[in-house]
């Protein structure tokens, strides 16, 4: 059995505990940077895309070929690189007034907590000169397994096509 003192002379495994006790938080925060970036990264990927089906609307395209909701889906989802299993997951709401202040805020989430289906979102493109407002849902799944809704919203008006 070692005495005491020399115990305290012993330095052998000091640099393994500082590091033990240093690991942990520098890799929380390396996840956390990861995620966060992740997470702007499908951000900024919704908008866009949102952003060019909302124009498809626009310009009259999706009433001319009288698309539907799944297809303004697909053309918005073969934009994106990002969003897992984009077709099934996301949830898109296409509705359309006189002005932009008839808009009235929609809750995507159901009294569970999770994404409603897609019959619960409308799909209204409307018709000249209306204003319309795609939004979109996703469900993003974090790294440690809790969600995230991402939302993306493109308000627009239609034009005389």
């Amino acid at each position: 059995m070692r005495s005491p003192r020399s115990l305290r002379k012993n330095d052998r495994g000091a640099t393994m505990l500082e590091f033990s006790l240093v690991a942990f938080p520098i890799l929380l925060l390396l996840m956390g940077t990861f995620e966060m970036g992740f997470i702007y990264w499908g951000t900024k990927e919704l908008e866009n895309a949102t952003g060019t089906g909302a124009r498809f609307v626009r310009i009259g395209q999706a009433q001319q070929d009288n698309w539907s909701s799944s297809d303004l889906k697909a053309e918005i989802c073969r934009r994106t690189s990002i969003l897992y299993d984009c077709p099934t997951r996301l949830r898109i709401d296409v509705v359309s007034a006189a002005s932009f202040a008839a808009f009235a805020p929609v809750e995507p989430l159901d009294d569970s907590g999770n994404l409603k289906s897609d019959a619960s979102f409308s799909f209204s493109p409307g018709g000249r000169n209306d204003v319309v407002l795609v939004r979109t849902f996703y469900p993003w799944t974090r790294l440690w397994g809790s969600r995230h809704l991402l939302r993306a919203a493109a308000p627009v008006r239609n034009e005389p096509f």
